[in-house]
C-alpha cells in the first residue's frame, strides 16, 4: 500500500517504497493504492495499480474503453483542465531545472477539441486492426478511437473488410472532407473494393514504394488562408486547430519585412504561412518534401519564398542569404551540434524554436543561451489526452 504524491513527466504517479522511487501507471496524487510491480531496478520500481484503497476527487471516468491498454492516451483519468495544468507544470519544471528559473513560460494554449482532433492515425494490423499495448507488441483491437477524426472512425468498419492477413499497417490521413488511406502490404494486387466507398485516395505501400491505386494523388489541407498538399509520407501537424494557433504565434514573433530562414521546413507549411510580409528561404533534407513544398508555393501563388534541398546542419555555410529571423522545427531528437553552431554563426536577430519534446528543447536552449536571450516559451496542447506538449520558444540575439 503506497501514497501517490506527484506525477512524473509521463503522467505516472510517483510514490516511495523501501527508499526507492515508484512509478505507478494510472495513479494520481492523493490516491492510496496497492500495486503490481512490473520492473524492480536498483533505484526505482515500475508498477501498475492492483487496487485503489482511496481514489482522488480529481479522478474522472475515462470515456475510452481502451484507456491504459492501447498505449495511445496517457491522461484520460484527468479532467481537461487538470491535463492542461499537468502540462503547464511539466514545462515549467523542465525549463527551470535544465535552463533557468527566470524564463517566462506563458499559459498553455488549449485545444478547441479535446476529442476527434487527430487528422492522421496509423493502425497496426495482425489479422485484426488496432493499436499496440503500451508495454508490449500485443495488439489491442479497436472499433473507435476517440481522439481521431469522425471521418477516420467511420471508415474503420470498412477497413476491417479488407484481407487483413496480407496487411501490416494502415495509415489514414484526413482533412475536413477527404480521406487518404495508405496500406502497407506485400500484395501489389490487394483487393481494395471494400474501402473505395469511404476514401478519396488509396495508396499501397509495397517495399517502401507508394503506388496510387485509387482516387486523388493528394488531399488538400487548409491552415488559415493557405492550402497545402498532403501526400502519403509528408509531415503535417495532427491537430489543425492548434496548428493554426501555433503558426499565428510564430508569425507574431517575426513581424514584417524580414528575411526568414526556415530550417527543417518540411513541405513548407510554416514558411508559406509567414511569407505574406516577409522573404522566406526553406531548407529541408527530404527531397520529396521539397517537391511538395514547391507545389504548395505554386498552389498559393507565392513568389517571395524559395526552397532548397539540403542538410540544415551543413548547408548554412554556403547560403547567399542573410536572415533576420531563423525558424527551426526539428524532429523529436532536436537540433544537432552542427546546426546550433551554424545558427550562432548566422547571428540572426530572432530565433524561433518549435519543439515537440521539452527535454531536447531544454538541452538545445542551454547550448544557445550564451548567444541568445530566451524571452519566453509558449506551450501548445497539440496532443490532448496524452503526455505530449508542443512549445514555441522566442529568442533574440544578445
Amino acid at each position: 500500500m503506497i501514497l501517490i504524491d506527484s506525477l512524473d513527466h509521463s503522467g505516472r504517479g510517483i510514490a516511495k517504497l523501501d527508499n526507492k522511487v515508484v512509478f505507478v501507471e494510472n495513479a494520481i496524487p492523493g490516491e492510496i493504492v496497492n500495486i503490481n510491480v512490473t520492473k524492480d531496478k536498483k533505484n526505482y520500481i515500475e508498477a501498475n495499480v492492483a487496487s485503489y484503497i482511496k481514489k482522488s476527487k480529481k479522478r474522472v471516468d475515462s470515456p475510452c474503453p481502451y484507456f491504459n491498454i492501447c498505449g495511445g492516451c496517457d491522461l484520460l483519468h484527468l479532467s481537461y483542465p487538470d491535463m492542461l495544468a499537468f502540462k503547464q507544470e511539466k514545462i515549467e519544471n523542465i525549463v527551470s531545472k535544465y535552463v533557468g528559473n527566470s524564463i517566462k513560460i506563458n499559459k498553455i494554449v488549449k485545444s478547441s477539441n479535446q476529442f476527434n482532433y487527430r487528422n492522421k492515425v496509423t493502425f497496426q494490423v495482425k489479422e485484426t486492426l488496432g493499436f499496440y499495448n503500451s508495454k508490449s507488441h500485443k495488439l489491442v483491437q479497436i472499433d473507435k478511437c476517440i481522439i481521431s477524426s469522425d471521418i477516420i472512425n467511420n471508415c474503420i468498419k470498412h477497413l476491417k473488410e479488407l484481407n487483413l492477413s496480407e496487411i501490416s499497417k494502415i495509415t489514414c490521413r484526413t482533412n475536413l472532407n477527404e480521406l487518404m488511406i495508405i496500406i502497407e502490404t506485400k500484395n501489389q494486387n490487394l483487393n481494395i473494393d471494400a474501402i473505395k466507398k469511404c476514401a478519396n485516395s488509396i495508396y499501397l505501400k509495397v517495399n517502401d514504394e507508394y503506388k496510387l491505386v485509387y482516387g486523388n494523388e493528394y488531399i488538400i489541407e487548409s491552415v488559415g488562408k493557405y492550402k497545402y498538399l498532403v501526400s502519403p509520407d509528408s509531415f503535417f501537424q495532427i491537430n489543425l486547430d492548434i496548428c493554426l494557433k501555433l503558426y499565428s504565434k510564430v508569425n507574431e514573433y517575426i513581424g514584417t519585412n524580414k528575411n526568414v530562414l526556415d530550417l527543417y521546413c518540411g513541405t513548407g507549411t510554416i514558411g508559406i504561412f509567414v511569407s505574406s510580409d516577409n522573404n522566406v528561404l526553406g531548407v529541408e533534407i527530404n527531397k520529396f518534401a521539397i517537391q511538395d513544398a514547391i507545389k504548395n508555393k505554386e498552389m498559393n501563388n507565392i513568389e517571395n519564398i524559395e526552397f532548397i534541398c539540403g542538410d540544415s546542419g551543413k548547408i548554412i555555410d554556403n547560403l547567399d542569404f542573410k536572415p533576420d529571423v531563423v525558424i527551426v522545427d526539428p524532429p523529436r531528437a532536436g537540433l544537432n551540434k552542427e546546426t546550433i553552431d551554424n545558427i550562432i554563426k548566422l547571428n540572426p536577430n530572432t530565433l524561433i524554436y518549435v519543439s515537440c519534446d521539452p527535454m531536447t528543447l531544454a538541452r538545445d536552449l542551454n547550448l544557445l543561451n550564451n548567444n541568445f536571450n530566451i524571452n519566453e516559451i509558449t506551450p501548445f496542447d497539440m496532443f490532448p489526452n496524452t503526455k505530449h506538449v508542443e512549445c514555441v520558444s522566442y529568442l533574440t540575439k544578445r
